[in-house]
């Protein structure tokens, strides 16, 4: 055997082991994500509304580390005489960091100021109100990018898209870094939150509606490399 051809070898299995984990790391970046029903079930219950509210959420399988930038939810009149409103202007988003933001309900093609007040939702006895929510730092128009190529006249201009991810975890915040790299290794889960606000009305509550908060904790799981193999659905 030629002396050179140990390190060869070496070399060419240390560039192999190289490709090998740079591939998996490549697919190395999905996770679930879900409301954690207990503590929602118990501030409802704490509030004698386990029976007048239902809370729910339409998460996707799976995210990417940057792809979660809205929350579809459903919140439902379970009873049938109280009425429901939903302040989306006293509701906030907690991320990472603890940072309050404010919640900002979307519609298609909206236009809206985001510097008003937001219309309260009302959900009537037996009812269910389905809206998409995210935060309104992500949010901008689209005459104010860059690289838009609309007419500056186009009405286009005035509608607001979303623009950054709700939970970007391909740059994590330093404060949980070493909880990321848990996270990354399936070690540790990690979490954000929606505090929603209701003002209810109805036969035992005030003319103008209890306003209540409802905290909603989300917990976010890592999911192993090969969730995202091809031929796995998303």
């Amino acid at each position: 055997m030629n002396p050179v051809d140990p390190i060869i070898l070496t070399a060419y299995l240390i560039c192999l082991a190289y490709f090998i984990y740079k591939i998996i790391d490549s697919f190395n970046d999905e996770y679930t994500a879900r409301v954690d029903e207990e503590p929602l079930k118990q501030h409802l219950s704490d509030n004698n509304l386990q029976d007048v509210i239902g809370i729910s959420f339409g998460f996707a399988k799976r995210y990417e580390f940057n792809k979660l930038d809205r929350l579809p939810i459903s919140i439902s009149n379970k009873s049938n005489n109280y009425s429901i409103y939903v302040d989306w202007d006293y509701s906030t988003f907690t991320d990472f960091e603890k940072r309050a933001r404010r919640v900002t309900r979307l519609a298609p093609g909206t236009t809206l100021d985001l510097s008003q007040t937001q219309v309260f939702s009302a959900v009537a006895p037996n009812t269910t109100l389905k809206e998409t929510i995210t935060a309104e730092d992500l949010l901008q128009r689209k005459g104010e990018r860059k690289d838009d190529k609309l007419d500056t006249a186009s009405p286009l201009n005035l509608e607001v898209e979303i623009t950054k991810p709700l939970v970007d975890l391909t740059k994590p915040p330093d404060s949980i870094k070493k909880q990321f790299q848990k996270f990354k290794k399936r070690k540790a889960d990690l979490d954000f939150s929606l505090e929603l606000v209701f003002r209810v009305v109805g036969p035992d509550r005030a003319l103008s509606g209890d306003r209540i908060r409802i905290p909603c904790k989300f917990i976010l799981k890592k999911l192993p490399w090969t969730a995202g193999l091809p031929w796995n659905p998303k």
